[in-house]
């Protein structure tokens, strides 16, 4: 279940930026707080790798005061009852099966502008299936609600050789003033854009007698189109490029007054740094990039919607994590800054 917690945290995450994306950069002759007419909107995002998929439905609401309160209230933003959500899927363009969404209610959606900690969503446990070199999948979403229905369709994205090719990353102070580094990894079907990120982990014992425990550090590499990523391929492998500076910046950021503690002591094993590639399909770009300008993306027109018959986005992603190894002369740079108190022990896996 550990892959549909991480879905399940994701969508709540995501469903907010696409509700408050919506409310404000729908069709401008749209009016969502008209008298008598309500605006669907729908955040979903397919993912093969997860063992439940969840699609969050919800509706813009009339208030000529006090928006915030009404934005609290579930009756608000929820339609009642469970509405008919369901998925048709397609293989290499012929019809294979129809999958009725059931609800589901979360009780941990983190506090914001919307209603929590509850919150209902959509969803099906019935395992998606992933692309292949010869089966390529299509999804169409229904949704009826009591004055229309709102369909959406999307391309799956990822295939089982969608990962890590490079096996370390490398931060060696002879590339610190400036050089870039590259990474290479295989594309994922039907992927639009990637987003990659670094986190590397290291054990912290800050007495002799206490026990070591994990710390960690996280920080974007970027964000790249399918297009920008296929004009420099190598060996059939897209390549984006990193740099020095920001791991050691995040180190000093990250480690602060603790380097002035004595008998602190860090440990790197072997396989430290976890390498995050992020794939999504043409859906979800274009909703970016014309709505929200998230993702590293500019903010486009404000005329766009990917829901037929209301607001928001239906498409699909993909996460691969690798874990690493620090490779040219990292470990030996970090062992020389004894501040920082790094001691290489190895025996990590990959």
């Amino acid at each position: 279940m550990e892959n549909g917690k991480k879905g399940m945290r994701a969508i709540i995450r995501w469903s907010v930026l696409a509700l408050m994306a919506c409310l404000v950069s729908c069709k401008p002759e749209v009016n969502i707080y008209a008298d008598y007419e309500q605006v669907p909107i729908i955040y979903g995002l397919l993912d093969a790798n997860a063992d439940t998929n969840y699609i969050k439905i919800t509706r813009g609401f009339h208030a000529t005061d006090n928006v915030d309160q009404i934005a609290l209230n579930p009756d608000s933003s929820d339609y009642p009852g469970k509405l008919d959500v369901r998925l048709y899927e397609y293989c290499n363009g012929d019809s294979i099966r129809e999958i009725i969404l059931d609800t589901i209610t979360i009780h941990n959606k983190t506090a914001g502008a919307f209603y929590a900690p509850h919150q209902k969503l959509y969803y099906t446990d019935v395992p998606l299936p992933m692309n292949t070199y010869d089966k390529q999948y299509h999804y169409k979403l229904k949704v009826v609600l009591p004055d229309r229905v709102l369909t959406a369709e999307t391309d799956m994205v990822g295939n089982p050789g969608f990962d890590a090719q490079s096996l370390g990353v490398d931060f060696s102070r002879m590339y610190y003033y400036g050089a870039s580094r590259p990474f290479l990894f295989h594309p994922a079907m039907n992927a639009a854009f990637y987003e990659v990120s670094f986190t590397f982990t290291f054990l912290e014992q800050r007495t002799p007698e206490a026990d070591s425990v994990p710390r960690s550090m996280h920080w974007p590499v970027g964000y790249y189109s399918t297009y920008d990523l296929s004009l420099s391929m190598q060996n059939g492998c897209y390549v984006f490029w990193y740099r020095s500076e920001p791991f050691y910046k995040e180190i000093e950021e990250l480690l602060g007054a603790d380097t002035a503690i004595i008998g602190l002591t860090r440990y790197i094993e072997d396989y430290p740094v976890e390498v995050i590639i992020a794939a999504g399909g043409e859906e979800l770009r274009q909703y970016v990039h014309n709505n929200s300008g998230v993702l590293g993306m500019t903010s486009g027109s404000n005329e766009y919607s990917l829901i037929n018959g209301g607001c928001g986005v239906f498409s699909s992603r993909m996460t691969v994590r690798h874990k690493v190894r620090l490779a040219g002369e990292t470990v030996p740079d970090l062992l020389a800054e004894t501040k920082w108190g790094f001691r290489f022990i190895g025996g990590g896996s990959d």
